[in-house]
């Protein structure tokens, strides 16, 4: 009698364990942290711009403020300060996967590279683009090519690692659209490069000898050109486009698989927020004017 009993009463309590952990899953785009400390000593922040991720997780930003290139865990402890005069009017940085650090001046049409620790190793050109405002997004694949938008020209400049041009690509607007203003290319793992479109909050899809495979767009952007960033890793899309500001979620091959605002933590800001995320699926978004960065973790096992 005790054995009938004691065992339905394990089975309760297994029934009861998969509900808690059914209750218990994470959102799709799950809050971790908030961290940031507003300041000009060395792992602070006042002015800065950014974000980038290595492979392994870790987040840089360029402070124009302090002349500080800055690298953190993805928790916020303070790993490296270094100070250059190529920060001072940096508007963008990437990292490559050995972890050189390349750090761009649009306006001037410059891209100085350092190795990881922060010594100088060689400044490229780019297209300047003097005119332009807005966020601005480049990336390096993993044989070492730099990918650069240049709005003004409306093409994306494909560079070697040592700053020569390899090829340009045009990219052409919508029909009896104005014309396109590219500012950012992202390079995937698997030799896509994803190009975020300024003009009309297009993301258009190519292959690396430059033919444009795809082209997708939010059916209902109110504002489409309020497509503020763009990054790429685990194999989805992620976009952020306000105001107010959404994060979306797209497969490579352009299904839109979710909209986020991310909580509302971000529902007061009107005029730039900048994103980056990893292979591991997390998440950064740097507030510039609250000097504050927001971590979540994106858990995308869809259906």
């Amino acid at each position: 009698m005790i054995l009938l009993v004691f065992f339905p009463a394990l089975a309760g309590c297994s029934r009861a364990h998969s509900q808690a952990t059914a209750v218990a899953k994470p959102a799709p785009i799950e809050f971790v942290q908030a961290w940031g400390v507003r300041g000009t000593e060395p792992g602070q922040l006042e002015n800065p711009m950014g974000p980038a991720m290595d492979p392994i997780g870790r987040v840089y930003f360029v402070d124009r403020a302090t002349s500080f290139v800055q690298k953190f865990e993805s928790t916020g402890i303070p790993l490296l300060s270094f100070e250059t005069y190529a920060a001072r009017n940096a508007d963008a940085i990437a990292v490559d996967s050995g972890g050189a650090i390349y750090v761009a001046n649009s306006h001037a049409g410059t891209i100085q590279v350092f190795f990881p620790q922060g010594d100088p190793i060689r400044p490229l050109r780019i297209a300047p683009q003097r005119n332009y405002e807005g966020p601005f997004v480049f990336s390096i694949d993993a044989d070492g090519k730099i990918y650069v938008p240049d709005p003004a020209g409306a093409r994306v400049q494909v560079l070697s690692s040592h700053g020569q041009i390899l090829r340009t690509w045009r990219v052409l607007p919508e029909a009896g659209e104005k014309a396109a203003r590219p500012f950012a290319a992202v390079a995937d793992s698997d030799g896509d490069v994803f190009v975020g479109d300024a003009a009309d909050g297009r993301i258009l899809k190519f292959a690396r000898d430059g033919v444009q495979s795809a082209g997708f767009k939010a059916p209902d952007s109110g504002d489409a050109s309020h497509l503020l960033g763009l990054a790429v890793a685990a194999k989805h899309l992620f976009a952020l486009r306000g105001f107010p500001l959404q994060l979306e979620v797209w497969s490579e091959d352009g299904h839109r698989e979710l909209v986020d605002t991310l909580g509302g933590r971000l529902s007061a800001i009107e005029s730039a927020a900048y994103l980056a995320a990893d292979a591991a699926g997390d998440l950064v978004v740097l507030d510039p004017e609250g000097r504050r960065v927001l971590h979540f973790r994106a858990h995308l096992d869809f259906p």
